[in-house]
């Protein structure tokens, strides 16, 4: 998924983190960690697509995609 984010190319989100969503509603099975990811993949994802960012992981580098930080309690 890096690799796709760098490169600007669309992440195979369905097909790495919702066929486990998938599968554990079919079976009954909570999943209430990989649903966090995946949402959040899935925002990720739309705001690249949205902008047409491409993401620079170097240390020189910004995102974009976050507009404040959390402050922990």
């Amino acid at each position: 998924m890096l690799q796709d984010v760098e490169a600007g190319r669309p992440l195979e989100i369905d097909a790495l983190v919702g066929a486990v969503v998938e599968l554990g509603r079919l079976t009954g099975t909570p999943t209430p960690h990989v649903d966090a990811v995946y949402a959040l993949v899935s925002l990720l994802a739309k705001r690249l697509a949205d902008t047409r960012a491409n993401l620079s992981l170097g240390p020189q580098a910004t995102m974009p995609i976050i507009s404040h930080q959390v402050q922990p309690a």
